[in-house]
């Protein structure tokens, strides 16, 4: 019983350090995160200061629309945006749902506010403009706080499809802990083996 059981310790250790190391190969978490906008209605759409960096330090942002509509994607100092933005309706991504993969917003302002279309703004580090679509990536090296804002031309809702996508971020894998047991496991299975087998040899001899 006592070969038995140091036997079945020396597959259990290499089952698990063969998951282990899946876990750190095959099925390694992916460092990518995507997070796509419900519906929204709001002239604008913006991020609260920090929620560039939400998972992690590298964003691509893609935007889509109606088929000949102008897409604006631009991203300015918090400050500015604000001062840009005023008292214009927006929604306004907080947060991601990773398990969905959908962002969180709020919505804030009022509809009647009166802005100035976006890409003639002087407002942004970094922008982008199209028909149809338009996409950008971040970070910019610079310090400091930072807003995403994305519209048409400032008079109508902002475009439907929003896709932001982070890299980046050292995910978290449990390849290590699983790859450490199964070391251990092996170990003491082949230790506890060559004990009994050294034993029974023993006996043998006597």
């Amino acid at each position: 019983m006592a070969r038995i059981l140091a036997a079945l310790i020396v597959v259990a250790g290499g089952v698990v350090l063969a998951v282990g190391g899946l876990k750190a190969t095959v099925w390694a978490p992916s460092d990518v995160v995507v997070g796509t906008l419900g519906t929204h209605g709001q002239k604008f759409v913006t991020t609260e200061v920090g929620a560039l960096a939400l998972a992690g330090p590298r964003l691509q942002v893609q935007v889509s629309g109606a088929a000949g509509d102008p897409v604006f994607v631009g991203i300015g100092r918090a400050s500015d945006v604000d001062a840009y933005l005023g008292e214009s309706a927006t929604d306004r991504i907080t947060g991601l749902d990773r398990e969905t993969g959908t962002l969180i917003t709020t919505t804030s302002g009022r509809d009647q506010a009166e802005v100035l279309d976006p890409a003639s703004a002087d407002v942004w580090a970094v922008s982008a403009l199209g028909p149809g679509s338009a996409k950008l990536s971040w970070p910019d090296t610079s310090s400091g706080q930072w807003r995403l804002v994305i519209a048409t031309d400032g008079s109508r809702p902002a475009p439907e499809n929003v896709t932001l996508t982070w890299s980046g971020q050292e995910p978290e894998n449990s390849a290590p802990a699983w790859i450490a047991v199964g070391v251990v496991l092996l170990v003491a299975g082949l230790v506890g083996s060559a004990v009994l087998w050294s034993r029974a040899r023993g006996r043998r001899a006597s």
